[in-house]
């Protein structure tokens, strides 16, 4: 029975990653502007989806861990780092809200640090693959392949 539920549960995430690649951003509703937008995906939904291991597509050498709320850096099969994560469903963590590119339905996750919390904006994930960038940086594009 919790195999069968853990098996929902990531297959849940997995559609809502899914379905984050092809959301319509412009859900305004023209008749009534107080109606509240979208914050974005469940972030349970975003950890559950980030799950497993990855492997860059950039350095074949580089791979990412995600265990729960940890994720782990290994470069040429050796841990160079243990982070603590955090899922920010709708990007409006303060880390996260300094970035004016990221879109109102965005997910968000948090690597925090021993002296730094850096804030990710996912930019397209599914059950094969995920592609992310660091906030603040237009051009450091991380794209990888599950394992």
């Amino acid at each position: 029975m919790k195999k069968l539920l853990i098996a929902l549960a990531f297959l849940t995430g997995l559609l809502a990653c899914n379905n984050l690649s092809t959301k319509n951003t412009n859900n305004k509703n023209s008749d009534n502007n107080d109606v509240p937008q979208s914050t974005g995906p469940d972030a349970s939904d975003l950890l559950k989806t980030l799950q497993g291991t990855w492997q860059s597509q950039h350095d074949s050498t580089y791979v990412l861990e995600i265990l729960d709320t940890k994720m782990r850096h290994l470069l040429q099969g050796k841990l160079s780092a243990e982070n603590d994560i955090e899922i920010d469903g709708s990007c409006l963590g303060t880390p996260c809200k300094q970035d004016s590119t990221i879109l109102s339905d965005g997910w968000c996750f948090m690597e925090k640090g021993q002296n730094k919390v850096q804030c990710y904006i996912i930019l397209a994930c599914d059950k094969d693959s995920l592609r992310y960038r660091a906030i603040g940086d237009e051009n450091g594009i991380l794209i990888f392949k599950k394992r």
